[in-house]
């Protein structure tokens, strides 16, 4: 959950004002300011809506879903390919547009199309941009990882590590099987395949 000292600093970034001047245009003193930046006292909505409109921004609350197990899980792979494209976003982007050649070809019935329209244009714009869409957690970035080009960025084993650090205790229990005999299994598993292996081959979710 985003933490009022947080959405604090956000507004003060976004306005441009020093502490004082924020305080000083949203009638609020600034030894409070400090408080709420340190987490000693609570703002409250309404002087963090009044310290927006000083601000000249729009404060926006929004109630979304708890990610699913599959969605934290999902969300994870993307973290670490957040990782490798900062470190080497030529083949990372590479990758990416390959596949997205794959399943346009593989979508006859065009079912895929808007999202894989949506990548292409993210693949096109800033790297920032792009890193954003496979961290965020809003709605239309979680549809879109579900339709995801990056495919083969990550590893088997580092696919694995992360599944079983988001969901390896659900699946442990599933399989009824101690934690770290089910890593060995799918370990295994994963060795014998040679191949880049889905969640559902790995696990049968």
């Amino acid at each position: 959950m985003t933490s009022a000292s947080s959405i604090l600093q956000r507004i003060l970034r976004a306005s441009g004002f020093s502490q004082r001047e924020l305080a000083r245009r949203s009638k609020t003193s600034h030894a409070s300011l400090v408080a709420y930046s340190k987490e000693r006292q609570d703002p409250g909505l309404a002087t963090l809506q009044r310290l927006a409109d000083a601000a000249n921004c729009d404060l926006v609350i929004e109630v979304r879903p708890r990610l699913t197990p599959s969605e934290v899980r999902t969300l994870e792979y993307h973290r670490l390919i957040a990782k490798k494209l900062e470190g080497n976003p030529e083949h990372v982007l590479k990758v990416a547009r390959r596949n997205l050649d794959s399943l346009r070809r593989n979508d006859r019935a065009g079912h895929t199309m808007p999202y894989l329209d949506a990548w292409e244009s993210l693949l096109d714009s800033s790297t920032e941009e792009l890193t954003r869409v496979l961290l965020s957690t809003d709605s239309v970035a979680r549809d879109l990882r579900q339709a995801s080009p990056f495919s083969g960025v990550l590893s088997d084993e580092e696919r694995l590590d992360a599944l079983m650090r988001t969901d390896g205790i659900r699946i442990a229990n599933k399989m009824g099987r101690p934690f770290e005999l089910v890593r060995t299994e799918l370990l295994a598993k994963i060795s014998d395949s040679g191949r880049n292996l889905r969640d559902e081959d790995l696990i049968g979710l």
